[in-house]
């Protein structure tokens, strides 16, 4: 007697492991099979661009599942084990080991994969991208060394490298392409973050690229477009990532940087369903379709399409949120803000301590908020509840969000 086919997840990161927990805490008791091509189980990843590489957390705390959930939850782990072909007409996986698996219902997980500099030299030891544990590793044994740091990329992974390299006492040099950091956040953002490295000692330089690495097996020195040479023992690439989309590109399914789903996660192909990563998905706050790369999408996404795969027609409706922890500062967003949007700061910048409110007309769309957590709390009630606000009353210093939020200001 033939068994049932399964419901499949391809790609155990957070989404993944998020949908196979919620499948079988809703109920479902049929076949469930998980594939993750790395040979770890699934693991956590915002710490290795922090704690991780600080020493501050060991690998059992990146753990996403309880030691014993395979088992005892029934759930075929293929560890190690990658698609590497979807037969939509059959409903059938093409497996990196060379077996064929049907399935009942598919989710694709596959994440994002760090975009590589095409520069001479590019391929030398020591010049590292971040995405993966085992690249974690071999990190931060390397940082322990005391290289002299190389990071390219001003945004926030950029940033968070940058900050960790200084706090383990290496010589930073940080490159950004663009005008500013965190390019998207504004430019008081920008200023405020620039200025949290420079104080630190991070060397910092904006519009400057790498033109070439140097080195004999290992990198020692890059040529920049400023017609400058920079020595490094260590360069870091964080010049953004890509969708692992090429199954859904592959199968048919509608991809446009990601495999494009409706509000139910699902893809063109109405048994296939994406989330994380490398979905892309309709945002109503700017009326497009967006992909994030934020543990806090992933993890909600990957419950929704649990819950879809199962039947739910309940719409995704999740405020974006990500946080970024550099030295002793949180950052923090919720919401995202259309580019040349109003603002409204409150607080000064350049003390490390405000918060920054985006507003569409008399409405606030979006909150970042510099070790303002209170504010970031009432900001999403305030952005969540639609209500009306008036740019003047949220400017004072003594207005209270949170009383605001709460229909009391």
């Amino acid at each position: 007697m033939s068994q049932p086919e399964p419901i499949c997840i391809v790609g155990a990161g957070l989404a993944g492991s998020r949908a196979v927990s919620a499948l079988r805490k809703a109920g479902f008791d049929g076949r469930l099979m998980l594939l993750g091509e790395e040979d770890e189980e699934p693991y956590d990843r915002p710490p290795l661009s922090k704690a991780y590489l600080l020493g501050r957390t060991d690998r059992s705390k990146l753990r996403l599942l309880p030691e014993t959930f395979f088992s005892d939850q029934a759930v075929e782990w293929r560890r190690g084990v990658s698609a590497v072909e979807i037969r939509p007409g059959e409903r059938r996986l093409v497996l990196s080991d060379g077996t064929v698996a049907p399935y009942l219902k598919l989710l694709l997980t596959t994440g994002s994969e760090a975009v590589t500099l095409r520069v001479p030299g590019s391929a030398l030891d020591g010049v590292e991208t971040l995405r993966k544990l085992s690249e974690a590793e071999t990190l931060r044994d390397r940082l322990l060394r005391g290289p002299k740091v190389l990071v390219i990329g001003g945004g926030f992974l950029g940033c968070e490298l940058a900050a960790v390299a200084r706090q383990r006492g290496c010589q930073v040099a940080l490159l950004e392409a663009g005008p500013a950091a965190v390019t998207g956040m504004g430019k008081e953002a920008g200023a405020s973050v620039t200025q949290l490295h420079r104080e630190r000692g991070v060397e910092i330089r904006f519009s400057t690229s790498v033109l070439r690495f140097h080195g004999d097996r290992r990198v020692e020195a890059a040529s920049l477009s400023d017609g400058t040479r920079v020595q490094c023992d260590l360069a870091l690439v964080c010049v953004g990532a890509l969708p692992r989309a090429e199954l859904g590109v592959a199968a048919g399914l509608r991809v446009s940087d990601g495999i494009l789903v409706n509000r139910h996660g699902q893809t063109s192909d109405p048994a296939i369903f994406a989330a994380g990563d490398v979905a892309r998905f309709w945002y109503p706050g700017l009326r497009r379709r967006i992909r994030l790369e934020h543990w806090d999408n992933a993890q909600h996404q990957g419950l929704h399409a649990a819950a879809a795969m199962l039947g739910s027609r309940a719409p995704f409706r999740r405020l974006p949120y990500f946080w970024s922890e550099q030295y002793d500062s949180t950052l923090q967003m919720v919401g995202i803000p259309a580019p040349g949007q109003p603002q409204v700061i409150r607080g000064d910048p350049l003390t490390f301590n405000f918060s920054i409110l985006y507003l569409q007309g008399p409405f606030i769309t979006a909150c970042l908020a510099v070790n303002r957590f209170a504010d970031l709390t009432a900001a999403r009630r305030l952005i969540g509840q639609r209500m009306v606000v008036d740019s003047q009353i949220l400017a004072r210093p003594d207005t209270d969000l949170r009383q605001l939020s709460q229909g009391m200001g």
